[in-house]
């Protein structure tokens, strides 16, 4: 038997601090968040019912997923918990679980009193300055990330994106009229360096290609190798090394033998992804509010994604949907959801396909829908199901479709020269006896 929905928000809305003071873990104030001690960061935001564990770089919303998340549970574990060990369509226990196991309440202030709750300073919003253009953004969503043009422009027309003076992709958050926070995405290729000199300091150089999570390895192996002298450049489909001749042999040596080992590709290659992570995230001033694309009027829905990039790339993908509106959140942050299921829209949730995506899902229960198709297709977000499906041309085959087609242009002009002279040559002459 499963838990009600009246059940999973009433787990949800329990204080998280309380649970673990009551559990003996301490806290205190900082910043106007709880810091619950033992967990990496472990803050509290008590008024939201949100949390997040910085060491991890995970949060959401409710004492049923902080459960999940910090301690391991399952989610109806972490219900059953948060419900102080009610089963589905029980009634509930009068003493609460942290209660049970700590009789003494475990408070962590000697007085027995929280000291007052210090406001968070709310910081300005300060629009970022537009660039003359918007080249670079447009080229680096079409080319690299593989979005349509018209989807791009669509949202660029609108004023909703634009490109700044740092060449960074600005998505707009309005509200009532008024821009009032921004999610942005770098728009330079994602690269990171290994080794221990300049490019330019080596002499007589040799470039060695090879794949970047068998360069990463190197660079772990003569991470600590000061005499050995090397630059590498780590991209997302290749790597180069360079080196001058005697050590561009013994790394080549290196690489060969990593080759024929049995590292773990796909663990080193997940690190590699980590590392090649674009420069985004969001504005000072932006914390509440979220990026909206309301594409028809009085939606009755809403297509919720952790980024813009992904956003439009269902968009490209899906570009039939209709009577909805589509969100970004910049993250994972269930404020977002609770404000669209408040204006009564039916939400559905296009999160990444990863754990905490799924814990996210899981959290609203029956209340949103999950579009599941990065699953079905085995991805992570609809960006890289876009790529997926929409495979990069490859440059050999692109050049020779462009010499198909200009062979062809030349035989149509040759043709129509032709027929041109046979409809304009002269008449014979006739001679009439």
């Amino acid at each position: 038997m499963l838990y009600s929905n009246e059940q999973i928000e009433r787990a949800n809305a329990q204080s998280i601090t309380e649970f673990f003071r009551g559990m003996g873990y301490s806290a205190d104030y900082e910043s106007g968040e709880m810091h619950i001690h033992g967990f990496g960061g472990l803050k509290v935001d008590e008024d939201r019912k949100l949390f997040h564990i910085h060491s991890r770089q995970v949060g959401g919303y409710g004492l049923v997923y902080c459960l999940q998340t910090a301690l391991g549970m399952s989610y109806p574990e972490a219900i059953k918990t948060a419900l102080n060990g009610e089963t589905p369509n029980s009634k509930s226990k009068d003493l609460s679980y942290a209660k049970q196991q700590f009789p003494n309440g475990g408070n962590i202030f000697a007085q027995g009193k929280a000291p007052p709750k210090r406001e968070k300073p709310v910081k300005e919003f300060i629009m970022p300055q537009k660039d003359k253009n918007n080249r670079r953004i447009f080229a680096y969503l079409t080319q690299q990330r593989r979005i349509s043009p018209q989807v791009v422009n669509e949202l660029i027309n609108t004023g909703l994106l634009f490109q700044d003076v740092k060449g960074n992709a600005i998505f707009l958050d309005v509200k009532d009229g008024a821009p009032c926070g921004a999610e942005f995405h770098g728009t330079g290729r994602k690269m990171y360096t290994i080794g221990n000199t300049k490019f330019a300091d080596i002499e007589n150089r040799t470039v060695i290609k090879t794949e970047p999570y068998i360069a990463y390895q190197v660079g772990e192996i003569l991470k600590n190798e000061k005499d050995i002298k090397y630059v590498g450049f780590i991209y997302e489909n290749e790597a180069n090394i360079a080196a001058n001749e005697q050590n561009a042999k013994l790394i080549t040596d290196i690489i060969e033998a990593l080759k024929n080992s049995d590292i773990d590709r796909e663990k080193l290659e997940s690190t590699v992804k980590q590392k090649l992570k674009s420069f985004n995230g969001v504005a000072e001033g932006t914390s509440g509010n979220f990026f909206e694309y309301v594409k028809f009027p009085n939606p009755q829905g809403a297509y919720v994604f952790e980024s813009a990039i992904d956003m439009m790339s269902f968009m490209h993908l899906h570009p039939n949907a209709k009577n909805c509106e589509f969100v970004s959140m910049g993250g994972l942050k269930p404020s977002v959801v609770e404000t669209l299921l408040e204006r009564g829209l039916q939400v559905a949730l296009c999160v990444d396909n990863d754990e905490k995506g799924k814990f996210f899902c899981e959290s609203f229960g029956e209340r949103c829908t999950v579009f599941t198709e990065c699953h079905k297709h085995g991805v992570k977000d609809f960006n890289e199901l876009l790529k997926k499906l929409n495979p990069k041309k490859n440059f050999t085959d692109t050049v020779k479709k462009i010499s198909d087609w200009s062979d062809r242009v030349q035989e149509k002009a040759a043709a129509a020269k032709e027929a041109l002279y046979e409809n304009n040559k002269p008449l014979k002459t006739q001679y009439v006896r």
